[in-house]
């Protein structure tokens, strides 16, 4: 026959299981905000959400958000007017690079303005054009009228914007916008109308 004191240490044992697996079970079928505390406690919170994150990459580009027809770059020195009537015959007498055009201060959006023209408003559009010495005109002049003529490059005119990736990386950060007037490289020639004075 067992003593007083054996019989006690048989039911300590049992007792400390039986109390263990009332509170696994008390947790588990406790609310959500319940179990988020508890499991607060262990250092990890359930019921926080996540921060929004994005992965989108930091960088700069350009935008054409406009572009103009065909407009004519005119080249220095080369404005002529004749008449009235009679026939009108022209030169270009002095060579050089006729350059893109725009807003001072912006020289080092250049290029990447320039790429983004050429991907959406016309290929044959560049930096620059050359123009060489030597280009003859000739063109009569109707009657009582007034020809006028310039040498240069068809190009357009677009409006720009540089983008920047936001700083959470979500979105896009507006940096500057401005117009360029880009020439055409394969636009090059004279330009010639007529008017009654």
């Amino acid at each position: 026959m067992r003593s007083k004191l054996e019989r006690s240490l048989i039911v300590l044992p049992a007792l400390t299981v039986v109390m263990a697996a009332a509170m696994t079970s008390a947790a588990a079928a406790a609310p959500l905000s319940d179990r988020s505390s508890v499991a607060g406690e262990a250092g990890t919170s359930v019921g926080d959400p996540a921060p929004t994150a994005c992965d989108n990459p930091v960088r700069t580009w350009y935008e054409i958000a406009g572009s103009s027809p065909a407009i004519h770059m005119k080249w220095p020195g080369t404005s002529f007017k004749d008449g009235p009537g009679g026939t009108m015959v022209v030169k270009v007498e002095t060579g050089g690079k006729l350059k893109i055009e725009g807003t001072a201060g912006f020289e080092t959006e250049v290029s990447g303005v320039v790429a983004a023209a050429k991907a959406k408003v016309d290929v044959t559009l560049g930096v620059e054009v050359s123009i060489t010495v030597g280009h003859e005109y000739r063109h009569d002049i109707s009657r009582n009228k007034y020809g006028h003529t310039v040498y240069g490059a068809w190009g357009r005119k677009v409006t720009w914007r540089k983008y920047t990736t936001s700083a959470d990386r979500c979105g896009k950060r507006l940096v500057r916008t401005a117009t360029f007037t880009i020439p055409g490289k394969e636009g090059v020639g004279w330009r010639y109308w007529e008017t009654s004075s």
